[in-house]
């Protein structure tokens, strides 16, 4: 009896430590997150890429390919700092079916680039944003490792695209 009342005693005291097990979808996020950092992307907590400036619920993921330091912006216009959302009310139509431009569009030039690249992209991505910062999509991570392939390849295109590297 005695060995019955320690067992359950040891049940009580271990069962809370099996919450701290990580489960198989954030293995899954981790390994999403390793495989964008060793390509270079940044990983960051965001707002959704439609939100509005009084909306701070942060429960998007952006995957970000930062600008080189050394590289060279556009001498063209609307390079940078536009914004394609999918899914939104929000925004102007673009030529694409589900994509709106929040702000202002991108340059003509870029939008024959962009368009090939939209449907490899995964269906969870929300948006898609260049700024003086980088490129970066947004999305909730609902993915596996061979979408950040996907995106980075997406990312790396459109980052040649719109800025020279010297490095290069």
């Amino acid at each position: 009896m005695i060995y019955i009342i320690i067992l359950l005693a040891l049940l009580v005291i271990l069962s809370p430590l099996m919450w701290f097990r990580v489960s198989p979808r954030q293995k899954i996020i981790i390994s999403m997150r390793q495989e964008a950092s060793r390509l270079g992307l940044i990983v960051k907590l965001s707002t959704a890429g439609d939100a509005r400036l009084d909306e701070k619920y942060k429960d998007y993921i952006t995957y970000g390919l930062p600008w080189q330091l050394d590289s060279i912006a556009p001498s063209q216009p609307n390079m940078e700092n536009w914004l394609l959302v999918r899914g939104s009310n929000r925004g102007d139509a673009s030529i694409w079916p589900d994509w709106n431009w929040l702000g202002r569009e991108c340059n003509k030039e870029l939008m024959s680039v962009i368009g090939p690249l939209l449907p490899s992209l995964p269906s969870d991505i929300s948006a898609l944003k260049a700024s003086s910062k980088g490129i970066e999509v947004f999305w909730r991570e609902h993915g596996k490792i061979a979408d950040i392939i996907v995106i980075n390849k997406v990312l790396v295109l459109l980052k040649k695209s719109i800025r020279v590297d010297l490095n290069q």
